[in-house]
């Protein structure tokens, strides 16, 4: 599977990196991705998920770590 958009974050705080892979659903009206974080599928469940639900998970998980 080709990742459609990769995203790359590095948290200072844990002197971590984060790869998030994005492929998009295909034949689905609706505006979701197969998620893929360090090579690993997110959520476990392996269901696709919209942005709006990946950028929540990421920004709650940063706020809660500092």
């Amino acid at each position: 599977m080709k990742a459609d958009l990769r995203i790359s974050i590095k948290d200072y705080y844990r002197n971590k990196n984060l790869k998030i892979l994005l492929a998009r659903v295909p034949f689905a009206a609706s505006r979701q991705f197969w998620v893929r974080m360090n090579g690993q599928p997110w959520p476990k469940n392996g269901k696709p998920v919209s942005l709006t639900r990946l950028l929540t998970a990421l920004r709650k998980s940063l706020v809660k770590s500092i």
